[in-house]
């Protein structure tokens, strides 16, 4: 089977992308607002002079009366800012310059943080997908985990770009965390680093030289080229089918997917539908002289999960209902909204949600997903928070770090009675592991003890997938059923 990369899908987030929530982004040139009635019609209700006149009397008060120097320049940003927030979507805000910055980065080259993804539901940062390969991912952060803290500052109340700030940082330095998942929460310790930008890569599988594995971590503006690249390098090394692997995969830039849905699809199906504001519908095709050439016309499966949002949920409906493409995992994230970036002078830009997107047959997925066509369980660890060692584990306790102690235990075929509580069972089961590995027998969990978990841990990550395994058996049933087809 495949070496999988390491993902503990399971605790934690990036070097926090200013892009954290604008899963996919629609560039559109630069414009005044003037300019919009091509998207949004002739009959906006426009700011009087007494609208303008309250305005400048707030500013004129606030600068005349509060008690602390204020600068026009954060003034007329929190205004701007405010006035997106009104909107109620978690999708759209104003960036600062600073910000805006950022975002590009995310998109087109690299940054410094952990590499997570999130947006706010119910006030509180909620994470949408760690980033393959980032700390955040080694970690373990799962899909919907909640961050409550970092650093000792709590996280409710606050935007994303203030949550940002404080997660992101110095290569090198550390951002303290508490997360809640479901009805527990713990502390994760964080490096931050370099996060590099690199969404696509592939490898032929160990025991079955003809299928080339390719994951997608997300789309920017290099994924196509990427993609392109990857595939043509496993068919050079033999690959005659494929599996697309878009867990975790957040999104992008909506350009990226149209490119490549059309890789996978004839000249002419739908790929995609956008209904914007006024109600107009546009409905985009594959065309190889709009989008290029270069197909995938192999036996292919795709690989989805909670993590998979936006953008890969477009490419996985489109290659689904025009296909039928078995889509091997869990139903989607469902993001359903496009985003697009309009620079707004030296005060910033504006990112907002200018439509909703629809799949191939007109179906909005949001807040709904796209489901799998077959379920399939990930492997349990990927439900599992990363032991800390400088925590200790021993007879009567019961928390997730016990819970991650009990799977490990039980994938290298240790008796146990149960993984939820540290009883006789799992201290046995200690022993014998602490025997195993030159370790003192205590049957107390200890840093030790817990290092070689987590390696044993990280092992079983990489060497056992459930969802891969199931996805080539699909491959090989359906080459095994054309070849019938064939000979009858």
């Amino acid at each position: 089977m495949k070496k999988r990369p390491f993902k503990w899908s399971t605790v934690l987030i990036v070097g926090l992308l200013a892009l954290n929530i604008i899963l996919i982004g629609v560039k559109l040139p630069v414009l005044a607002q003037g300019n919009l009635n091509w998207l949004f019609g002739d009959e906006q209700e426009t700011l009087s002079d007494d609208d303008f006149a309250t305005i400048q009397q707030v500013y004129d008060s606030i600068q005349a009366l509060y008690i602390e120097d204020l600068e026009k320049e954060d003034l007329v940003q929190g205004a701007l800012k405010g006035m997106v927030e009104a909107t109620g979507d978690p999708y759209s805000e104003f960036l600062n310059p600073d910000q805006a910055e950022e975002m590009t980065n995310d998109v087109e080259g690299s940054f410094s943080g952990i590499g997570v993804q999130f947006q706010m539901i119910d006030d509180v940062p909620t994470i949408v997908a760690p980033i393959e390969g980032t700390p955040a991912s080694e970690v373990g952060l799962l899909p919907n985990d909640i961050i409550l803290e970092a650093d000792g500052e709590e996280l409710t109340g606050m935007d994303t770009n203030e949550i940002v700030n404080l997660i992101r940082g110095e290569i090198g330095t550390t951002v303290d965390l508490v997360i809640q998942r479901g009805d527990d929460t713990f502390d994760v310790a964080i490096e931050r680093a370099e996060i590099p930008i690199v969404t696509v890569t592939g490898e032929i599988d160990e025991d079955n030289p003809e299928t080339g594995y390719v994951n997608i971590t997300q789309f920017n503006g290099t994924t196509t080229e990427e993609l392109e690249t990857v595939v043509t390098d496993l068919r050079d090394q033999g690959a005659t089918e494929f599996v697309f692997d878009l867990r975790y995969n957040p999104g992008g830039l909506l350009d990226q997917v149209l490119l490549i849905s059309n890789m996978f699809l004839e000249d002419g199906e739908n790929i995609m539908q956008m209904e914007e504001s006024n109600a107009r519908k546009t409905v985009y095709t594959a065309n190889d002289d709009e989008y290029g050439d270069f197909q995938i016309d192999e036996p292919y499966v795709f690989l989805i999960n909670e993590g998979s949002a936006s953008a890969s949920e477009i490419l996985a409906a489109a290659v689904n209902e025009n296909n039928g493409t078995p889509l091997i995992g869990q139903t989607t994230f469902g993001k359903g909204s496009v985003q697009s970036v309009l620079p707004q002078g030296e005060y910033g830009d504006l990112k907002i949600t200018i439509a909703k997107w629809l799949t191939a047959e007109g179906v909005w997925i949001h807040e709904e997903g796209v489901a799998a066509t077959e379920e399939v369980d990930p492997n349990p660890l990927e439900g599992a928070i990363l032991l800390n060692a400088a925590d200790t584990y021993q007879l009567g306790d019961s928390d997730p770090g016990v819970q991650t102690i009990g799977t490990t235990l039980e994938l290298l075929e240790y008796d146990l009675e149960t993984t939820e509580y540290f009883d006789e069972t799992m201290e046995t089961a200690i022993k014998a592991f602490q025997n195993e590995h030159d370790l003192e027998e205590t049957g107390v969990v200890t840093a030790e003890t817990t290092t070689k978990l987590n390696e044993e841990a990280r092992r079983l990550l990489e060497e056992i997938d459930p969802q891969y395994d199931r996805a080539v058996e699909v491959l090989k049933e359906g080459n095994a059923a054309e070849e019938l087809d064939e000979a009858a």
